[in-house]
């Protein structure tokens, strides 16, 4: 497997389950134990995974979106005669084939069925299908019939079926399909005993199913029509407007825009909470032990890289409570659809809009997203590109760079500024993700297959459920990485360097035009000694050594730029009020009287910081999503390179263009 499929194939799956690169294990680790194993299998949008949460009470991811489920989670239940049975659910598919991508959903459900049938143990599948297109869904019912295993066939979503006034006739299934036939909706309070009660029939008498009948006629044969088609005609009707060409991407862009406007009311009030918290422990810290080395490194090391931590959390649930109530209403399949010829020109696809709509707010729960898309190369492709987007993070240093050298510009020409900033991010992703198809990730995409859902009520339990999971993850995996490394460039920030030279110099490089900055501690620290020995690479950017001192505090977090910018120059609170510092930078000269910090520095720092990847948590989630060193010191290395030369080119043709 190379590292393209292998960013695909680790995933966690929560409470109950397992990563799917490693699910072919457990079926062979439990065969030492007799229970039967039932794998449950089915498309996209079946209702497999609500079904499986009815049945086992875990907390399975749920979605009408293709690739949704990319986990192979695991439970146990019992039967009315008291015997204990596995239950594995597999990532949806479309087809059962021992020749698929073993880093592809089909490619890992057909290992662990493989993979279980070699066990010894009982093994029975049990395929969930969508009762509203019952006729598409045999399809897949064909080929496990030619597994010649036992085979339970629960029909879901009978309650959309009824709400278009139809039936299924399920002794006529059962006749045709000689299998074990079960009509049901996870909803319902009986589902899990009617699912418990099919399995213990066809294990006490399994037999292989039919492998002779035809899906399209043994649907028309099993459907019935009872009065009129309502409920169809409404779908019909909200599809007529959700995915007309021209209303439907105003209609879908209003809804995000709206839908990130309320994550942002919803999660900024509670991260406010948070850091007053944070604040408070802060403080308590500095009464306890005092203001020395152990008391800084509890207080901004371990505590500021729990705030990180926890500043993240908030927009992390309420995005995914808001994309798992888009996701079971059954919209985001058509977000999909709308934007999938767009996308094809950046060599990904409808499922990628959503990962890189959320990286806008913040990359690393975009990161976390890019499981909803089955084609391990595009999904690795979206994972490498979306640092590239304008997150909310680099506004703080985009309004520091533009106060400071575009002060006297009207308020218009600083929002068209904001606004090329943007698009540049956006720009940036499109060169890349196009460079990146044709090198280090070749390969040929999967098409979109969509099978567009009925719409219906999200159930607030399932919701509920993965934003928990999401949390717990983030914390646990991301979290922990965050902490670490915040640790470490507390270290860097504080700590002196043995390489440390006298400030004094430097200062003089300040004339009377503008008061020196008063000494600190950080002008001595490991991260100055860097960037004073990074100043003959960054020269050529207009970068002394501050700025780069800058962009290495800007790691731990994008907005920490001026915060760090702020405590070199002697000015508290940068952060809140970076008024200060923007006249301290605009003001400061050189020794011959020159500007320190001409508008092209700003130009050029500006087109650096668009580009460059200047987050650890980007680098931790990207570290936690392809289970590599490789792709984060890639995603890294491309990145600052690109940067780099963006960077002197635009510092080049500014001072060509006289600023």
């Amino acid at each position: 497997m190379n590292d393209a499929q292998a960013a695909s194939d680790h995933v966690d799956s929560g409470a109950g389950g397992v990563k799917d690169g490693e699910g072919q294990g457990r079926a062979r680790e439990s065969s030492s134990g007799r229970e039967p194993l039932v794998v449950m299998v089915g498309r996209p949008n079946s209702g497999k995974s609500s079904l499986f949460n009815a049945v086992t009470g875990s907390s399975a991811r749920v979605g009408n979106f293709p690739g949704v489920t990319v986990d192979v989670l695991e439970s146990e239940a019992r039967l009315a005669d008291g015997t204990k049975i596995e239950l594995a659910d597999l990532p949806g598919l479309y087809t059962i084939d021992p020749n698929a991508d073993a880093a592809t959903d089909e490619g890992v459900a057909a290992k662990f069925i493989t993979d279980a049938r070699n066990d010894g143990r009982p093994v029975v599948l049990m395929q969930v299908l969508d009762a509203t297109h019952l006729g598409l869904h045999l399809r897949l019912t064909t080929e496990l019939a030619r597994l010649e295993l036992p085979l339970v066939v629960a029909v879901s979503q009978v309650d959309l079926l009824k709400d278009a006034h139809r039936a299924i006739n399920i002794q006529a299934l059962e006749a045709a399909l000689g299998a074990t036939v079960v009509a049901v909706s996870a909803r319902s309070a009986s589902a899990k005993a009617d699912v418990l009660s099919a399995i213990e029939r066809c294990l006490k008498e399994p037999s292989p199913p039919r492998t002779d009948f035809d899906p399209v006629l043994t649907a028309d044969g099993a459907i019935r029509v009872k009065g009129g088609a309502e409920g169809r005609a409404a779908t019909e009707r909200l599809d007529g407007v959700l995915l007309h060409p021209l209303a439907g991407p105003v209609l879908f862009v209003l809804l995000m825009a709206s839908l990130f406007a309320a994550v942002f009311l919803i999660s900024d009030p509670v991260t406010t909470v948070l850091d007053g918290l944070i604040a408070r422990a802060r403080a308590a810290v500095e009464s306890r032990v005092g203001t020395n080395l152990v008391a800084s490194f509890i207080s901004d090391g371990l505590l500021g890289g729990a705030g990180t931590v926890l500043a993240f959390l908030p927009q992390i649930v309420v995005l995914t409570l808001a994309m798992e109530l888009l996701d079971a209403s059954g919209y985001l399949a058509r977000g999909a659809f709308l934007v999938d010829r767009l996308l094809r020109l950046m060599g990904l696809s409808g499922r990628s809009f959503l990962p890189l709509l959320m990286s806008h707010a913040c990359a690393v729960p975009a990161i976390s997203a890019t499981r909803i898309v089955r084609d391990p190369k595009e999904r690795l492709t979206a994972i490498l590109v979306l640092p590239l987007m304008t997150c909310s993070a680099r506004i703080p240093t985009y309004a520091l760079v533009v106060s400071t050298f575009f002060f006297s510009a009207s308020a218009f020409r600083k929002a068209a500024i904001f606004v090329v900033l943007y698009f540049a991010g956006l720009a940036s992703g499109l060169v890349a993700s196009l460079i990146l198809r044709r090198t280090a990730v070749r390969g040929r995409s999967l098409p979109l297959v969509l099978e567009m859902p009925g719409y219906r009520m999200p159930q607030p339990t399932v919701v509920a459920r993965q934003a928990w999971r999401a949390a717990s993850r983030f914390l646990r995996e991301v979290g922990t990485t965050i902490v670490v490394a915040s640790a470490v460039l507390w270290a860097v920030l504080t700590l002196p360097s043995p390489w440390a030279t006298a400030t004094a110099t430097e200062s003089a490089t300040m004339t009377a035009t503008a008061q020196a900055p008063r000494p600190t501690p950080i002008e001595k620290s490991v991260a100055a000694s860097v960037g004073r020995a990074l100043e003959p690479v960054t020269k050529p950017l207009g970068f002394d050594w501050r700025i780069n001192v800058g962009l290495i505090g800007s790691f731990g977090a994008r907005e920490l730029m001026v915060g760090t910018l702020g405590i070199i120059f002697g000015i508290d609170d940068a952060g809140a009020d970076p008024a200060p510092l923007s006249e301290r930078l605009r003001s400061a000269r050189g020794p011959s009287g020159a500007p320190l910090y001409p508008t092209r520095t700003g130009l050029a720092l500006l087109a650096f910081f668009v580009v460059a990847c200047q987050c650890m948590s980007t680098v931790a989630a990207i570290r936690r999503e392809t289970r590599s060193l490789r792709w984060p010191a890639f995603v890294l290395a491309y990145t600052y390179a690109a940067a780099y030369v963006l960077a002197l080119v635009v510092h080049g043709v500014a001072g060509a263009m006289g600023l």
